[in-house]
């Protein structure tokens, strides 16, 4: 032991806040370990002091970082959103000092997306419970938006705003993240002060806690957002006219280089600082987001005219600018300062010829892996880009975790996490060891081997695409339905029996193993995620048969084969209830705690139920974008749809007419990305849609159902 030679750092008592995060993430070993700091230490270490373990780094952050290396790779702890295996945890103390690996100096949280996708279900415990995950995992810099609702109204009263127009203007939390980035105002208005009031406390925690961390925030710059209506004689600039984004009228933009502008940036940043009670060292903000229109404006000087109030506001800061589609234009590029900008390189390319370098004009970058758009429900990740990116080949300053919603593919985020804390290339097979060892308690060689087979499969897209492949049974109702909205690519790029051969591996771990196994969350969550997946892959070859059998006019084999692929639908749903990550009550619950009144909890639930189905208060391209696999949502959302459009072809078959459908074809194009799209408008299905926003339905808080018979009897 060489605890004997440790000469403790004079600042260790100083580390309150890392031994308050190992009180909350792992209590049984809060009397057992140590922190300190040397500003001189380049590379955190590891190391026994007697039968406690000691942690010093060069500041308090790293040593929190150097913690969750600890747990990951030597007691075995895993911490995920689709479960956590603490209990299984050895408390190891090392025999010689331990060099953790150096992380690249600007890792980066979270997508404008993420924030309403999936955050706007975590209230201030669970927040509390993310930040601790963020910074065991090394992550540096955070996107923060929770309360930029009370910024707006004090914002925009000082601009002497009508106080009736801001009530229309900002928008519900589940709305908040297009309203961000320029694309629509006011939908779910109006927000209740408690509400906004609320959101505000809860920003601030986020932003305390992230500090405390030594983590930092990364507020909203001012790019220029006014409301559409906002007067053009109250401002002395032009007011540039936005058009719409997927039907929603945008804010308009001020231009930069109006004359108004640097005064109305600072009136924006005295109320942003004052809301969250800090400044920061890094601002997001997009100039011209998704089709923004810039009219006459040279980028170039608005871009400096931008960041200089940026600078005016906080002195050195950086500015975070998201590299999607078109943006940044290199014009926008050249206006900026490199020394204060830095690119969230954002990459929905995640095969093995990932693009990993950019030219952003000598402006540093981070490499931002994105998927699971709209934060729906599958399986999907790059596991070769993420093991071959390494310091060597790419130039980035740091990773970004900026998926547009979260909570589901573990296996995926658990290697970002290695990614984020290690230079060098990731060996896949010692990765999946130890992944079954710290997420289930054992390196079981049947779920190594089932999960050799979704790493080399369903993990490892060939072709660029937007997330999993969709469940078919989440589709609008169609009998040519290959994909469930409107820009998913419905490739089939894996091979369905790899997943049914890793399930099946699953199962057979879980009935020699026993409880051991069986009781853990992490493996129920995984087993029912893999039966959901079966279960997806079966339908989308079953509605084929549907087809056949209609083309042919066999109403009877019509009948027989519809009701099959209704009868995968409920299995469906029995098998997601067994996990509580697959329930809509606990989803909703969560977004109900964000409100304080009767009234702000129905609105969160109502706005919420709107964005994981119709998306906008009628039925267009945004259809479905969010949709999610919970249990109650195949029961009482998906099943209603498919048995209302079933029996209206039997009915057809029949020689019924059906008059209540149209058939919509067009183009809508977002991002520069023109897509071909077919709508079928349909009365009873979209009553069945629009009456799912307010239906009372049964909603399970907690798990039902035995996971192991159920999968026993999908997969005999």
């Amino acid at each position: 032991m060489p605890s004997a030679a440790i000469t403790l750092s004079a600042t260790e008592q100083e580390c309150t806040a890392a031994h308050k995060l190992v009180r909350r993430v792992t209590p049984q070993y809060s009397n057992n370990i140590r922190f300190g700091v040397n500003p001189e230490q380049k590379s955190p270490t590891i190391q026994g002091l007697g039968k406690s373990i000691y942690i010093s780094a060069e500041n308090e952050r790293e040593c929190i970082r150097a913690y969750g290396y600890y747990l990951r790779n030597i007691a075995k702890v895993h911490l995920s959103w689709n479960g956590d295996n603490i209990r299984h945890a050895q408390f190891i103390v090392p025999t010689r000092i331990i060099t953790v690996p150096a992380a690249r100096p600007f890792n980066y949280a979270f997508n404008y997306c993420t924030l309403s996708y999936t955050t706007v279900t975590w209230d201030k415990q669970r927040w509390e419970k993310e930040l601790d995950r963020l910074a065991l995992n090394g992550v540096h810099y955070v996107l923060v938006t929770s309360g930029l609702e009370k910024v707006w109204q004090n914002f925009l009263t000082e601009l002497d705003y009508p106080q009736e127009k801001i009530a229309k203007f900002i928008p519900n939390p589940c709305y908040a993240a297009w309203w961000n980035m320029g694309n629509l105002e006011g939908e779910g208005a109006p927000v209740s002060q408690s509400l906004i009031e609320s959101e505000a406390e809860l920003g601030r925690f986020i932003v305390r806690r992230l500090k405390e961390l030594g983590m930092e925030p990364v507020l909203q710059g001012y790019v220029g957002f006014l409301p559409h209506d906002f007067p053009q004689a109250g401002i002395n600039g032009k007011l540039i006219p936005q058009g719409k984004w997927c039907g929603y009228k945008r804010p308009v933009v001020l231009q930069p280089t109006a004359p108004a502008f640097a005064d109305v940036a600072a009136l924006w940043y005295k109320h942003l600082h004052q809301v969250y009670g800090t400044t920061a060292v890094a601002y997001g903000g997009d100039l011209f987001h998704e089709g923004g229109r810039k009219a006459d404006t040279s980028l170039y000087d608005a871009a400096k005219a931008v960041q200089k109030a940026m600078q005016q506001a906080s002195p050195g800061c950086k500015w975070l600018i998201q590299a999607w589609g078109h943006n940044p234009e290199p014009e926008l590029l050249k206006g900026t300062d490199p020394e204060h900008t830095v690119i969230l390189a954002l990459q929905k390319d995640l095969t093995p010829r990932a693009r990993l370098n950019f030219d952003f004009k000598g402006r540093p970058f981070v490499w931002c892996e994105l998927s699971n758009f709209g934060g729906k429900h599958g399986m999907f990740g790059g596991m070769d880009v993420l093991e071959n990116l390494t310091d060597k080949n790419c130039e980035a300053i740091g990773i970004g975790l900026i998926s547009e919603g979260l909570e589901t593919s573990p296996l995926f985020y658990a290697l970002l996490w290695e990614r984020m804390n290690t230079p060098a290339p990731i060996k896949r097979q010692d990765f999946l060891v130890n992944y079954s060892k710290a997420r289930y308690g054992t390196p079981d060689k049947r779920i190594i081997l089932a999960l050799q087979h979704l790493a080399g499969n369903i993990y490892t897209p060939n072709k660029r695409r937007e997330g999993s492949l969709e469940n078919i049974m989440c589709a609008r109702p169609n009998l040519s339905a290959v994909k469930a909205t409107t820009w998913a690519d419905p490739t089939m790029y894996y091979k369905p029996e790899s997943i049914e051969q890793a399930a099946r591996l699953y199962l057979q771990a879980g009935k020699i193993a026993g409880t051991k196994l069986t009781s853990q969350p992490t493996y129920r969550y995984d087993l029912a995620d893999l039966c959901r997946q079966v279960l997806a892959d079966r339908a989308r070859a079953q509605l084929k048969r549907c087809k056949q059998a209609f083309d042919a006019k066999d109403i009877a084999k019509f009948t027989t084969e519809s009701n099959h692929f209704l009868s995968l639908i409920r299995q469906s749903s029995e098998i997601l209830a067994t996990s509580e990550f697959y329930l809509l009550g606990r989803y909703i619950d969560g977004a109900k705690g964000r409100g304080t009144t009767p009234e702000d909890k129905q609105a969160m639930e109502r706005n919420l139920r709107q964005l994981i189905t119709t998306w906008r208060p009628d039925i267009g391209v945004l259809n479905d974008y969010s949709h999610r696999q919970f249990a109650e949502m195949m029961q009482h959302y998906y099943l209603p749809r498919w048995q209302s459009y079933f029996n209206a072809r039997k009915a057809e078959l029949s020689g019924k007419h059906a008059d209540n459908e149209k058939i919509i074809r067009g183009i809508t194009t977002n991002n520069g990305e023109a897509v071909e799209h077919v709508t079928i408008r349909n009365k009873e299905i979209e009553t069945i849609e629009k009456g799912f926003i307010q239906a009372d339905i049964p909603l399970l808080i907690a798990p039902r159902g035995d996971i192991m018979k159920l999968a026993e009897s999908i997969l005999k």
